[in-house]
């Protein structure tokens, strides 16, 4: 996970690591494949729930730091915010279909970052 020292940075690495895999021209359609195959197949939804799971809780390093660093609440809910910051890219990839340009990408880490400073992302007692 990136770790910059910012955690506004932090999360703009973050989703630009996503953007930049569904537009990685080899990558990109196979990740595009799976989450297509989700909405028809329940063991491929399951797969793809245990998959994000996992990364959601590997890209929280980025949250638990900014806490340690005092940048967001102590209680902030680090996998919500990383989902937080990367739902933008998944709606517009597969909802819109529109492209996910850098703009929108750092836009989405923005408004999460935001939001987490802002207290609005506390844990809910479903995770520690």
């Amino acid at each position: 996970m990136p770790d910059t020292g910012s955690f506004q940075d932090d999360l703009r690495e973050v989703v630009r690591l996503v953007q930049g895999g569904f537009a990685d021209p080899v990558a990109g359609p196979i990740s595009a494949a799976f989450v297509t195959a989700a909405v028809q197949n329940g063991d491929a939804a399951r797969s793809l729930h245990d998959f994000f799971m996992a990364r959601h809780e590997q890209a929280a390093e980025v949250v638990r730091r900014a806490v340690e660093r005092g940048e967001v609440p102590a209680d902030t809910d680090g996998a919500d915010v990383i989902r937080m910051a990367v739902a933008p890219v998944y709606y517009r990839l597969f909802v819109t279909h529109e492209p996910v340009t850098e703009r929108d990408a750092v836009r989405a880490a923005d408004a999460a970052a935001a939001a987490a400073r802002a207290g609005v992302v506390q844990c809910t007692g479903r995770r520690p």
